[in-house]
C-alpha cells in the first residue's frame, strides 16, 4: 500500500525535495527543471531546458507552465531583432522562492488547524450519517 503523502513530510529524514513535491504538486520532472534552472542561475530558453533535461520540448513546456503557475519560475518575452520572439525561463530568486514556500506552509498548517477544531463536530457527522438508516 502506497504511503501517504503527509508521511514523506513528517518522517525525521524528510528532505526539502519531499516538501517541494507535496506543497507545490511537483513531478520528478518539475523538480528537475526547476533545480536545472537554479543551478544555472540565468533564464533559458525551453530548447535549453530540453537538452540539460533530455525531455523533448511539449513535457518540458507543461512543466515549466505549471512551474510558472506555482510562482517559483518567471516567463520573460524576447524579442528578435529581425522580428519575432521567443520565451525564457528562470526560476525566482532564493528569498521570493523561500517566501513562496514559507507562506504554503502557513497555508496548510491553518487548514489542518481548522479541521482540528472541527474535528468532533465533523466527527459525530460521520458516524450519524453512516450509522443512519
Amino acid at each position: 500500500m502506497p504511503s501517504h503523502p503527509l508521511n514523506a513530510l513528517t518522517r525525521i529524514n524528510s528532505t526539502v525535495k519531499e516538501l517541494f513535491i507535496y506543497l507545490y504538486d511537483l513531478s520528478p520532472l518539475d523538480l528537475d527543471l526547476l533545480f536545472i534552472m537554479i543551478k544555472e542561475a540565468k533564464p533559458l530558453t525551453l530548447e535549453e531546458l530540453s537538452n540539460k533535461a533530455d525531455r523533448d520540448k511539449s513535457t518540458v513546456f507543461r512543466s515549466v507552465q505549471k512551474l510558472v503557475s506555482a510562482g517559483i519560475c518567471i516567463k520573460e518575452t524576447k524579442t528578435i531583432k529581425e522580428g519575432g520572439y521567443y520565451h525564457v525561463y528562470s526560476a525566482v530568486d532564493m528569498e521570493t522562492f523561500k517566501a513562496e514556500t514559507e507562506m504554503r506552509v502557513r497555508d496548510l498548517q491553518k487548514s489542518l488547524d481548522r479541521l482540528m477544531k472541527k474535528f468532533e463536530t465533523d466527527m459525530q457527522k460521520a458516524i450519524s450519517s453512516f450509522y443512519h438508516e
